[in-house]
């Protein structure tokens, strides 16, 4: 059986150094520790965004992603384009195109999930049916988008 594929968001790489609740932290690192049972997926724009953390931060979210290293993403035109279409169809504001960037490589790279802590913007349902429906009218892909505890929960413990 292969192994799901998983964009890991910014906010679960930060949710362990930072000050999260507990459970965050403890499901993010439970889940990045399981590297036998997930193939985990970073992008440019989660180094990018490691790298604006502050420097005793940015080094433990560094070492952190040494420790499990995820594949690097390629760049790709096709992965602008993408979050370009989600901010024109208004799913993402360009205040947030992050959050479209993030959401594009793992849509353009068909990966099973995107893991998030990123409750406001990919996480609640409404956004993640809004998004199932873009993807869908745009012939894309739709990751699964899901908390770090949600991922453990269904293929972790089940």
């Amino acid at each position: 059986m292969r192994k799901p594929l998983v964009y890991v968001e910014t906010s679960v790489w930060g949710a362990i150094v930072n000050d999260e609740p507990v459970y965050f932290r403890a499901a993010a690192e439970k889940l990045l520790r399981r590297t036998e049972d997930f193939t985990f997926y970073i992008s440019l724009t989660v180094t990018e965004e490691i790298s604006d953390a502050a420097p005793v931060i940015r080094d433990k979210i560094e070492n952190l992603v040494s420790e499990v290293n995820p594949i690097l993403l390629d760049e790709s035109e096709g992965v602008e384009l993408l979050a370009d279409e989600y901010v024109k169809r208004g799913l993402f504001s360009e205040k947030y195109r992050n959050d479209a960037i993030h959401l594009a490589y793992a849509s353009y790279n068909v990966l099973d999930f995107l893991v998030t802590y990123n409750f406001r913007h990919l996480v609640r349902s409404t956004r993640k049916d809004l998004i199932r429906g873009i993807n869908s009218i745009l012939g894309e892909h739709s990751p699964k988008i899901v908390s770090a505890e949600e991922l453990s929960e269904e293929y972790l413990e089940g």
